[in-house]
């Protein structure tokens, strides 16, 4: 259920990739960090970066026990939680 989750959020996000030098997948993990930071500064404030890095580190360990199927990277983790810093200093300004 997971793996088909993953798959149709892969396919949705990449929709919103832009060309660039930064690779798509790093596009897709800084949106879902944005998303994910976005959503929760309103309630906890800047927790909503641990929260997000928290997160991306357990979707990289994820991917490391399962490696026949995804790949852990370290960037991964940094493209998500720098995602999750923009989100949230985006929403603490308009906030």
């Amino acid at each position: 259920m997971i793996e088909k989750l993953i798959a149709r959020l892969n396919a949705f996000l990449s929709q919103f990739c832009i060309v660039c030098k930064v690779p798509c997948d790093k596009q897709m993990h800084f949106i879902c960090g944005f998303i994910i930071a976005a959503v929760l500064t309103p309630f906890i404030g800047a927790y909503s970066i641990l929260v997000v890095a928290i997160i991306a580190a357990l979707k990289e360990i994820y991917d490391a026990l399962h490696p026949d199927k995804h790949t852990a990277d370290f960037w991964d983790w940094v493209a998500t939680t720098l995602g999750g810093v923009v989100g949230f200093v985006v929403i603490a300004l308009l906030g």
